[in-house]
């Protein structure tokens, strides 16, 4: 269980911010997550992704698919600093999961958790990760479609998914997509590449933030 965000999160802004204040704001909560497993499946037996602190007593969101199967997951901060990170809770039904780590109140940044069921189509947002290993990076773009449906890890659908045209890459699994309050609206978990590409068409999908608050 993650504490209320209410009562954990700075407060987001009651106007719209430039991409640039969004990104000032909510970078430092951004982390960079390397899965290590001896497992043969990862690739060179590791994963990389991103994720985001959602308190002051150290609790971490990212994708489950992320983390899975790993025997150590390391998290990076935008100091630099990377501790030991311990898999606190997973719900492979949204691609969700839930890490914590052991580190000062000082050094969180939690990100506020916004209404994802108010999100509507051409909503200016943010996305920030690590695509390819590119610490946290931001992109920018749209809400280009709400209620879509993807496929989980464990094949189960996940409905109500936001589609973006923000680019999304592989390593940015995890990461946040903001509204212009700053706030999460929802977690970037997959992309559509026509078949044709590993990488960014201007498809991406983000499982919604409320299911997160669950």
């Amino acid at each position: 269980t993650v504490a209320s965000p209410t009562e954990t999160t700075q407060t987001a802004p009651t106007s719209n911010m430039s991409v640039g204040q969004v990104y000032d704001r909510a970078a430092p909560g951004v982390v960079q997550i390397t899965s290590l497993s001896d497992d043969a499946s990862l690739a060179g037996g590791s994963a990389l992704g991103s994720g985001f602190v959602v308190d002051k007593a150290g609790h971490i969101i990212t994708n489950f698919h992320v983390v899975d199967g790993a025997d150590e997951i390391r998290v990076s901060f935008s100091n630099q600093d990377t501790v030991q990170a311990e898999l606190v809770g997973v719900d492979p039904s949204t691609d969700l999961a839930v890490l914590e780590v052991d580190a000062s109140a000082s050094a969180l940044t939690p990100l506020p958790l916004g209404n994802s069921d108010k999100v509507r189509v051409g909503d200016p947002v943010v996305a920030i990760g690590n695509p390819f290993g590119l610490d946290r990076t931001a992109t920018a773009g749209i809400v280009s479609a709400v209620q879509r449906e993807i496929t989980a890890p464990d094949t189960f659908a996940i409905s109500d998914v936001i589609q973006t045209d923000a680019p999304i890459n592989k390593g940015n699994s995890g990461g946040p997509l903001l509204n212009m309050r700053g706030q999460v609206i929802g977690v970037n978990t997959q992309i559509e590449t026509g078949g044709v590409a590993a990488g960014n068409v201007g498809i991406g999908f983000s499982v919604p933030a409320n299911p997160v608050k669950d």
